[in-house]
């Protein structure tokens, strides 16, 4: 893992976005984070049931965000779910070098993680299998012999395709950090993420997917304070 992945990313929840260096990279301009808000769309949240969608200004990265941990605004407050996707669409190219994101929960949990790049909407997945969908059902040849499962055609990517897989413990009723990064993206071998205008990542949690629903518990939580850096 390179030596810059950490810097000063995990520091930043102590300090003002105008007093301190939060030290993004490229987005590192006197241009009050416009540069960085602009970079990306809107962050959706899928869950078993629904979504919801965060404006990364208003919900993931402000002074009221890094400075009290909380939002200005019970509208932008990122509602405790048991998400199975967070989709982050990218608007630029961008070599990203690491992120960086705080979870919370109610409860004690370990949570699987999976990320997974798309260069675009059409690559996406479209037909995901959550904890109350329908399990495949297993096929018989003519003799009652198991010959497979029938596949409800959930395209739900494999996680052998991820761009990066870890693994996070929650403390109960408490902010839990992390920075990722060292990317594992097919065709480079820098450890970074490259993406393209239109490109969305998304990060599964693997406890709430339906693919692990005899494997894994399932976790609520929520997060803020969403820190990309790219160079």
């Amino acid at each position: 893992m390179k030596k810059s992945l950490f810097r000063t990313l995990l520091a930043f929840s102590a300090c003002c976005l105008s007093a301190c260096a939060v030290d993004l990279g490229v987005f590192e301009k006197s241009d009050g984070y416009e540069s960085y808000y602009d970079s990306f769309g809107d962050v959706k949240g899928l869950y078993d049931g629904g979504d919801h969608t965060y404006d990364i200004k208003d919900s993931l990265f402000n002074n009221t965000t890094v400075n009290s941990m909380s939002w200005d605004d019970d509208d932008d407050r990122v509602r405790e779910e048991e998400y199975v996707y967070l989709i982050l669409p990218f608007k630029t190219e961008l070599k990203i070098e690491s992120l960086a994101l705080y979870f919370y929960g109610e409860e004690n949990a370990t949570m699987e993680m999976s990320f997974f790049y798309f260069e675009n909407e059409d690559a996406a997945p479209k037909s995901i299998r959550y904890l109350t969908s329908p399990a495949p059902e297993p096929v018989y040849d003519e003799d009652g012999n198991p010959t497979g499962e029938e596949d409800p055609s959930y395209d739900d990517p494999a996680v052998e395709t991820a761009v990066l897989t870890a693994t996070i413990s929650l403390t109960s009723k408490s902010w839990t950090s992390i920075v990722f990064g060292n990317f594992q993206q097919e065709g480079y071998e820098d450890a970074y993420l490259h993406t393209a205008d239109d490109g969305l990542l998304y990060l599964r949690v693997e406890n709430n997917s339906g693919w692990n629903v005899d494997r894994l518990d399932p976790v609520s939580y929520s997060f803020i304070n969403l820190l990309i850096r790219a160079i």
